[in-house]
């Protein structure tokens, strides 16, 4: 196993240990790589943890750490878990994963659970940012009087339109104001963009959520995430603590149960098995080739169906797109993450005739409630990944009844047009002559 050019998949879930010394020295943080059960700490899980951090972090990797879960939503909790307290303030972007939506709006939302007062910004540039900024604390003066604290949540590139923040300028502008940014960034992966390395560190989110499951493992095979923050935040011994020099110049003291291990990872038990990791860590080897791939796959599918006049499309590939700009901007080589929208609003079909067609799209588009996977998929997320959102909160996002949402497979695009026409031609045409042709 020494010499293996894979990680080991270490199926066990305790550990043996030599003496008392030794597994008090792990119980205490003192040794943290010497394993006692795999819902804690598993090798093969560690390696993942060190591979992301390579990715994300390059040069900077030894100043960061991360954390496996079982899911991208368990990261997404672990992280708002050890950070929002009771009646906090969290603002964030409109347009994020339905599942973590609910998890705002159902769980951090409610009275009886923390009271949280959740916000969102539309828009993707700084200036959107301050507006609601300001807006919220205007709103919110009285508790922030009683001392409590803001967050901003960012998701970037988006779900379900795929379009980009400025994130670099939001996250000044919000560290400017002292606050802590979260950025789920599973859809850029860290081959698009790579947030934790900008030049300068106020542009930096604190906190860096990935879910494997998407195109950083591509096979849709297995549920996972990470967290990634500073080592301080991450992680200290226990009983001990280390001041740092905060952003604005002061020192800042954290303990070590202020840590997202003590507080959570270690108490809550969404551990990453080894089995999964492994297969995260073979995934993450072709990530570049399918990314380059689908970016080019994702521009001409976009262009194709933004030629019709009754079809509109919402994807920063097409360079007429507002969100264009920033796109260049802000992802490697300017290339466009695989996900975007389309919808028929302008077609006026009935919802009978919009379901046939959708329908028959499959088998060239999988009918799957994922993204980032080897083949393309698609679905309505107002029945689908964002159906808990009320009618305006879709309204506000974007989201119309005949939104589809594409997320951009490895398959050769002129096989997904050629279906799409089919597809139209069996059950538009006869509705709607000439749709097809268009």
């Amino acid at each position: 196993a020494i010499f293996s050019s894979t990680p080991v998949i270490a199926r066990t879930a305790t550990y043996l240990y030599a003496c008392t010394e030794w597994i008090d020295d792990a119980f205490q943080g003192r040794e943290p790589l010497l394993e006692v059960y795999s819902r804690l700490l598993n090798p093969t899980s560690i390696s993942l943890a060190n591979h992301i951090v390579d990715l994300e972090c390059g040069p900077l990797a030894g100043e960061h750490m991360a954390w496996n879960f079982n899911s991208g939503m368990a990261a997404i909790d672990a992280t708002l878990s050890d950070l929002v307290g009771y009646q906090d303030i969290l603002l964030s972007s409109r347009n994020i994963y339905g599942g973590a939506f609910q998890l705002l709006y159902d769980w951090f939302r409610k009275p009886g659970n923390l009271d949280v007062a959740v916000h969102f910004f539309d828009g993707y540039a700084k200036e959107d940012f301050r507006a609601a900024l300001a807006s919220v604390r205007a709103e919110q003066r009285e508790r922030i009087a009683a001392g409590r604290q803001i967050y901003v949540y960012l998701e970037s590139p988006c779900n379900p339109h795929g379009y980009v923040l400025d994130v670099p300028a939001i996250c000044q502008a919000a560290h400017d104001e002292g606050l802590t940014v979260i950025l789920d960034s599973t859809i850029a992966t860290p081959f698009l963009c790579q947030p934790l390395q900008r030049q300068k560190p106020a542009e930096r989110p604190d906190f860096l959520i990935h879910s494997y499951t998407k195109d950083i493992s591509g096979s849709g095979t297995t549920t996972a995430g990470v967290v990634i923050g500073r080592n301080e935040r991450m992680f200290l011994p226990k009983g001990q603590s280390v001041t740092v020099t905060d952003l604005s110049g002061r020192g800042v003291t954290y303990r070590s149960d202020e840590t997202l291990f003590w507080n959570v990872f270690y108490v809550k038990g969404a551990f990453l098995d080894a089995e999964k990791a492994f297969e995260v860590i073979n995934g993450s080897r072709t990530l570049e080739l399918r990314m380059v791939r689908k970016a080019i796959s994702t521009t001409v599918l976009a262009r194709f169906l933004a030629s019709h006049p009754e079809i509109q499309v919402k994807c920063n590939a097409l360079e007429e797109n507002e969100n264009a700009p920033i796109r260049r901007r802000i992802l490697r080589l300017g290339l466009p993450a695989p996900l975007f929208t389309i919808d028929l609003e302008r077609a006026q079909l009935d919802r009978a005739a919009f379901t046939r067609f959708f329908d028959c799209l499959e088998p060239a588009f999988g009918h799957q409630v994922s993204l980032g996977q080897s083949n393309t998929v698609i679905l309505c997320p107002a029945l689908t990944s964002h159906s808990e959102m009320g009618l305006q909160e879709l309204r506000n996002a974007g989201i119309a009844p005949t939104t589809i949402r594409i997320a951009v497979g490895d398959e050769d695009p002129r096989h997904l047009i050629a279906h799409w026409i089919c597809a139209a031609q069996g059950i538009l045409d006869p509705l709607r002559p000439g749709f097809s042709e268009a």
